[in-house]
């Protein structure tokens, strides 16, 4: 039964139908009744795939939370950037293999925005060096020579990475990366580019799989 502290206009205390009143930090709190739901209900194959899902890409986007947070800042409303980032990414995120759901990396981004990214990017690997080049393209409002690249090499066995932030200019079309803690690794590659300032940025591309070799020296 619920109490009228101080009558009808009162503050209320315990349940009454479908509503508890409560003193909370001082202030007279009504709130809707709780109903515990029951903790044995099996869950449908669709709820266990969401759920197995939400933990797959979560778990992508928190280990380069660095590279999110800066990526998708400008889309951020009133979330935090990796929840944008994931509501960006969960259309085209899995793959379903052999019954398995798995991450179609191709398809993921980190960064989102109006920088041009690479011009026919090329990737290639040469022991622990990576390397990667781009054509040269017309300056515009979004493409400039100024504007810096930034690598990320992802190994999805050990959910590590490395990250190249503004490894270089645009302009260099080119950049060679020590990637020797990745060696034994097949690794994604993705690249973008932000403007010198860093207030703008851009898409992020997928570069490719590729193996992180030892060094033919060290064999």
């Amino acid at each position: 039964m619920g109490i009228l502290v101080s009558g009808i206009l009162g503050p209320m205390k315990n349940k009454t139908g479908a509503v508890i009143g409560r003193i909370h930090r001082g202030q007279n709190v009504i709130t809707q009744l709780y109903i515990i739901k029951n903790p044995n209900r099996k869950r449908s194959d669709a709820q266990l795939a969401t759920e197995l899902s939400f933990g797959i890409l979560n778990n992508f986007l928190s280990n380069i939370q660095g590279l999110v947070d800066i990526g998708f800042r400008k889309k951020v409303k009133h979330n935090s950037p990796v929840n944008a980032a994931y509501a960006y990414n969960f259309k085209n995120a899995f793959l379903d293999v052999n019954g398995q759901i798995v991450l179609d990396y191709p398809n993921l981004v980190y960064s989102v925005g109006n920088i041009e990214g690479p011009e026919s990017p090329v990737l290639n690997t040469d022991g622990s060096s990576l390397f990667l080049s781009w054509d040269d393209m017309p300056q515009s409002e979004y493409c400039s020579y100024s504007d810096l690249a930034t690598v990320l090499v992802y190994d999805p066995s050990e959910k590590g990475d490395l990250i190249f932030e503004n490894v270089c200019p645009r302009s260099d079309l080119s950049v060679q990366l020590d990637v020797s803690p990745l060696i034994g690794k097949d690794v994604h590659c993705y690249i973008s580019f932000c403007s010198a300032n860093e207030k703008s940025r851009g898409d992020s591309v997928y570069l490719g799989k590729t193996l992180v070799s030892v060094p033919l020296e060290l064999a």
